[in-house]
């Protein structure tokens, strides 16, 4: 069934989706194989092939920003085909990059037969305003010709958005009025001008430029797009690089980088800063008796601890063998040993169980803190590893301070 019908959300409507697909398909078969066929003449050959291979490449590929949002490289070349040649061209092209990607990402035939009728009847819909531009004195004033652009773009993707947001909210089983919004605008809101001045402008540039200004936008795009994903690769390398294989937490690299550049932003703004340095108790003997595997689990669950406890702005690393950092921003002492008593009782309450048996540790706590106990980075780690062996000497289990000290 998947090659047929592919749906996201529980697939209890699975039949009505499907229902609903056809139909659509159906609608838009007729009015859709005859504009294709007979809706106006084609431009020269190199153009509708520019134009064809221009729209394949595009389909396979989006500008995607941080948020989600995307930017099919595909739509602007879409766009300036209707605006400078009609349906007839857009509805060839659209057609031919859904069916390739029927082939290359191997969509589900009837998910397939729907998109390319409902982007064909958007695309038949939005060619009004090519007709009332054209039609008009208006459509020849190039400020106007900005005008019926958008509104051409507007309708396209009002009409694009209720075909597919009714069938989100029916795989979904959520309400269209709640669906549709979030489709067009809600979910798009940081991206929404973006894509209209990148569509427009391939639109204007087809018009004034011919095949140069078209290629000119989907190359700039396209460029966006190797930008973004070497962005995208960098992050991922870094926070590899800063990242514990055994917890996932972070790494001793990042404390390092943190202590050279975060922490002297953080003393340049007056900002209080704590440390909460953790030494795990008992971990040798759990080692001795139990095996190294049942340590790097007793680890692991630590670091799913102290995940849990933390804030979210605070950051938890892995400094070392049995030794963790709790880097607290924007936290003084006081609120540092509020950290460390939640974390001291989660423990308590989450005991580790393997086969049956609780292993059996403790974790000795130091804290310091900045400015009252160092205004040096690296002397505030020493401070509150200094406390945490105090804590230790005093039996673990506990947290002492760099004012024991």
């Amino acid at each position: 069934m998947n090659r047929w019908v592919q749906v996201y959300g529980t697939g209890k409507n699975i039949r009505t989706i499907a229902a609903y697909m056809i139909s659509v398909g159906l609608v838009g078969f007729g009015p859709v194989l005859y504009v294709a066929t007979k809706g106006g003449a084609l431009p020269d050959p190199l153009t509708t092939g520019v134009y064809l291979v221009l729209t394949i490449l595009g389909q396979h590929f989006s500008v995607t920003f941080p948020d989600i949002n995307s930017i099919v490289l595909a739509d602007p070349v879409i766009y300036a085909a209707l605006w400078a040649f009609g349906p007839r061209l857009a509805i060839i092209c659209q057609v031919a990059a859904i069916i390739t990607h029927l082939l290359t990402q191997k969509k589900a035939i009837l998910n397939t037969f729907f998109n390319a009728s409902q982007f064909s009847l958007s695309i038949m819909v939005s060619s009004v305003w090519v007709h009332v531009a054209k039609n008009t004195p208006l459509g020849h004033n190039p400020y106007f010709q900005i005008v019926f652009v958008n509104l051409l773009i507007l309708t396209f993707e009002l009409m694009n958005n209720t075909f597919v947001s009714i069938a989100v909210a029916l795989d979904q089983e959520q309400r269209w009025r709640e669906v549709f919004p979030r489709l067009f605008f809600i979910s798009r809101r940081k991206t929404f001008l973006l894509s209209y001045l990148i569509n427009t402008a391939g639109v204007l540039l087809a018009s004034y430029m011919g095949l140069a200004g078209i290629s000119f936008v989907f190359a700039a795009v396209f460029v966006l797009w190797l930008q973004l994903r070497f962005e995208q690769e960098l992050a991922v390398k870094s926070l590899e690089a800063n990242t514990d294989a055994l917890t996932g937490l972070l790494n001793a690299r990042y404390l390092e980088s943190w202590l050279e550049n975060d922490f002297a932003k953080l003393s340049a703004g007056e900002n209080t800063c704590s440390i909460i340095f953790i030494d795990v108790d008992g971990l040798k003997g759990v080692n001795d008796q139990m095996g190294h595997d049942v340590g790097d689990l007793l680890l692991q669950h630590l670091a799913k601890v102290l995940k849990s406890v933390v804030r979210s702005c605070d950051s938890v690393i892995r400094y070392g063998g049995d030794e963790f950092i709790v880097i607290c921003t924007k936290t003084d002492l006081e609120q540092a040993k509020g950290i460390a008593d939640r974390i001291l009782t989660a423990l308590r309450e989450t005991p580790l169980v393997k086969d049956g048996t609780t292993v059996s540790f403790g974790i000795s706590v130091g804290l310091a803190s900045f400015p009252k106990h160092s205004t040096l980075g690296r002397d505030l780690v020493r401070l509150a590893d200094k406390a945490m062996y105090l804590a230790k000497k005093d039996g673990g289990n506990r947290y002492r301070t760099a004012d024991n000290l």
